[in-house]
């Protein structure tokens, strides 16, 4: 999808009732035949001004293409512009956007721990700036000389981690300013925001005053055949029985994506033509304790979707 069709779709979701707009920071398309990949920082400011709801940078990713200065930054200028409805959900990263720069890219237990010391550096240099002060950082990942952020909102955007780990989401509640549990079932997802809750109460914090967002994949179709469909054709990652973040090329999993049936699609997304389902699935996350859910279609029919959504899913 270009920038300006993601645009037109943000002001058609802000205008059926939705409250809030979330672009994920990707580098590629995750297969050919999705298009596109839009710097996500120039997708939100542009998406900024024609919405009145929140703004979010998903999946957000220091240290590979982005220093964690230069995503704090982006962050602060994208609050200034929008005061108030900025936030930011940071994740470890995967190598189909992250290999680009030539860097080595560890495992994942090395990668969530770059991103809680990014997490820790974007926090210090806010901190600091808001002051007008300067700071500096050296840590085991990341070194930053004396810097500030010039351009600061009145208000400090909040600063999240999305994960769809139990040990991520403990960690998360020690230190983050929230959590937001990805694509995964409700019954699992209640389990992570426990672990986020058993985070925060070991370090003094309330959870109830942190940020709880539910990060919801669905394929929705009028049919449900075309809905599967649809799912196995342009999100086929939710029938990958094993981890997919080191993969670097969308062609790659374009031939990886022909193996895959429709039987193995899994937690990673709702498939459904009931609209009921959705409401279901929502209203368990948020009897769970989130307090937002930012639902994904990832089947095209995006009109179509937002009919559904005016007709049979935001009244309720």
């Amino acid at each position: 999808m270009s920038p300006r069709d993601c645009v037109a779709l943000a002001t058609a979701a802000d205008a059926a009732g939705f409250c809030g707009v979330l672009a994920a920071d990707t580098f590629q398309p995750w297969l050919p035949s999705l298009g596109q990949a839009p710097f996500v920082w120039n997708l939100l400011s542009a998406i900024g001004e024609h919405t009145g709801g929140d703004i979010v940078a998903g999946m957000a990713v220091a240290g590979y293409r982005l220093h964690p200065a230069v995503l704090a930054q982006a962050a602060a200028t994208l609050a200034a512009l929008h005061h108030g409805r900025v936030w930011i959900s940071l994740a470890p990263g995967e190598s189909i956007h992250e290999h680009i720069t030539g860097l080595h890219i560890p495992e994942a237990p090395e990668r969530i721990d770059r991103m809680f010391e990014a997490l820790e550096l974007v926090q210090k240099l806010f901190s600091a700036s808001r002051d007008a002060k300067s700071t500096r950082f050296h840590g085991a990942h990341f070194t930053m000389e004396a810097a500030r952020v010039w351009t600061m909102p009145p208000t400090l955007p909040q600063i999240v981690i999305a994960t769809s780990g139990p040990t991520t989401a403990r960690r998360a509640g020690r230190v983050a300013d929230g959590i937001m549990v990805l694509g995964t079932s409700v019954s699992r997802a209640e389990a992570l925001l426990d672990r986020f809750r058993d985070g925060a109460e070991a370090s003094g914090r309330d959870a109830d005053s942190l940020r709880r967002v539910a990060y919801m994949n669905v394929s929705w179709a009028p049919d449900r055949t075309a809905a599967r469909q649809a799912a196995l054709a342009r999100f086929p990652m939710a029938a990958m029985r094993f981890a997919h973040g080191d993969l670097r090329s969308p062609h790659t999993i374009e031939q990886i994506a022909r193996l895959v049936r429709a039987e193995d699609l899994g937690d990673g997304v709702l498939v459904t033509d009931d609209a009921g389902e959705i409401r279901a699935a929502i209203a368990s996350l948020l009897g769970a304790g989130f307090q937002q859910v930012y639902l994904n279609n990832v089947a095209d029919n995006h009109a179509e979707f937002l009919h559904m959504a005016v007709d049979s899913l935001l009244p309720q």
